[in-house]
């Protein structure tokens, strides 16, 4: 009887053991951030860092796209995204404008950046600036070196649309897409960045809420 008694014991606490294990591991994992690029499940988007800023951030990159002045051109031809990519790893990356496409990923269309000359005369390259949310992302990148990057600068400003960034390096921009067939507010969307460098799928997923 002494023999089973003490069996038992042992057993109970080897299942605690067990359970306790399981539950740090499982906290473990929880705690953890994926890279970006990692698949989301239908309808998910990635987490956010306020209210208009989408963000995915691992190891390697940080990756955020800003949809507060997107809101507000449902009825335009083209559509800016806030975009921040920062590059954490030692092997520089090369970004340019064929490196970003925005997916819409029920239908599949992809559309690549827009160009400069139908965005300048859309407009609104000023207004979209002073709706960048840059408040919300000072603190997030504030340890940061930025890296100049230019793509839709307004007239008579100089174009840089092929940059190298180096670690801890990040560029911050208005980037413009075609407006989506199918509508836009309260959609969907993927951002895809891809370019010279850059390991595995990069990409955020969002959506545009209403402008109201």
């Amino acid at each position: 009887m002494r023999f089973i008694r003490h069996t038992r014991r042992l057993t109970a606490a080897a299942i605690v053991m067990i359970v306790v294990a399981g539950g740090a591991a499982a906290c473990r994992r929880g705690s953890q951030t994926p890279d970006p690029g990692l698949p989301y499940a239908s309808g998910t988007t990635s987490p956010k860092l306020s209210t208009f800023i989408f963000k995915e951030e691992g190891k390697l990159y940080l990756v955020t796209v800003g949809v507060n002045a997107t809101r507000f051109h449902d009825k335009d031809a083209f559509i800016p995204l806030t975009v921040t990519v920062v590059n954490k790893t030692t092997t520089a990356i090369h970004i340019h404008r064929e490196s970003f496409t925005l997916i819409e990923p029920v239908s599949g269309a992809r559309y690549g950046l827009a160009s400069l000359d139908e965005v300048r005369r859309q407009g609104k390259l000023s207004y979209d600036a002073q709706l960048m949310d840059l408040d919300h992302l000072a603190m997030k990148l504030d340890i940061y070196d930025r890296t100049s990057a230019r793509f839709f600068p307004g007239t008579g400003a100089i174009v840089n649309e092929q940059v190298e960034l180096h670690q801890f390096q990040y560029i911050l921009d208005n980037l413009y897409f075609p407006h989506p067939e199918g509508g836009l507010l309260g959609r969907t969307f993927e951002l895809h960045i891809s370019g010279r460098g850059i390991e595995g799928p990069l990409f955020v997923v969002f959506t545009v809420p209403d402008a109201s």
